[in-house]
């Protein structure tokens, strides 16, 4: 791409020590619970369903970790993309050359979301630990990836909006993370319309005498949030969540 906000931007970080050391502790981190949750488990002389069935549940707890520190991080990567230029009184410079506004924009996504994209693709040795036990597929390990990559772009842009605003990085800081819990809790009230429908199907069924059986129905909160979308994901990739589900309601 011929961006030369993205290039320097990513040069510049990728020459950083910070850089290597970030991604070396992020991947020692999931390296230690692949261990501890998925690979440890058959290191002994035996290996019994339940050690196969808690790793299936690590490869989880792996992809759940990733999904909370993006959400974490990925705002405040981008908060200050425009807002730090606006505070060096670099913007307008950037701005009367043949850059152009949209080319500054994408760059600053872009790099962003390259290196925290780097991060995710770290994490795809451990996460195919899994294949170990046949928890998941290979193909499955890839949309989770894709789904956490989708994460993280989603949040870095929130992040560039709220810089875009706000003439403060502080300020852009703290309104990117406003934002990222307000959408969660926003996309998050259509789920009890999704209940309500679903145990309509279900009791309209009962009531004619008919048998249970799937839905074909696609809750709206599970499309449009992304911690429901990850629930979803992991339910049916391991389903783990199951037997808690039913515990509490047959329409979830």
């Amino acid at each position: 791409m011929n961006n030369p906000i993205f290039a320097f931007s990513a040069i510049r970080r990728m020459r950083s020590a910070r850089t290597p050391l970030l991604i070396t502790l992020y991947s020692l981190l999931l390296a230690l619970l692949a261990y501890f949750t998925v690979y440890g488990r058959f290191m002994g002389a035996t290996v019994t369903l339940g050690d196969m069935r808690l790793s299936v549940d690590g490869y989880a707890y792996m992809i759940m970790l990733q999904f909370a520190l993006l959400v974490l991080v990925a705002p405040a990567m981008t908060a200050g993309s425009i807002s730090g230029e606006r505070e060096r009184q670099t913007l307008d410079l950037l701005l009367v050359t043949n850059t152009g506004a949209v080319k500054l924009v994408l760059g600053k996504l872009l790099e962003s979301f390259g290196f925290l994209a780097l991060m995710v693709m770290c994490s795809l040795p451990m996460l195919s630990l899994v294949l170990i036990t046949g928890g998941a597929t290979f193909a499955q390990v890839l949309v989770s990836v894709a789904f956490l990559l989708l994460t993280a772009l989603a949040a870095l842009s929130v992040g560039l909006v709220c810089s875009s605003l706000f003439q403060r990085t502080v300020t852009a800081t703290v309104m990117s993370y406003l934002s990222v819990f307000a959408l969660g809790i926003v996309t998050l009230l259509p789920l009890w319309h999704d209940v309500k429908r679903i145990g309509d199907l279900y009791d309209a069924m009962n009531i004619v005498g008919g048998q249970l059986h799937t839905i074909e129905y696609t809750p709206i909160s599970f499309t449009i949030n992304p911690a429901l979308g990850l629930f979803s994901l992991l339910a049916a990739q391991t389903q783990m969540f199951s037997s808690m589900l039913w515990q509490f309601s047959y329409s979830l």
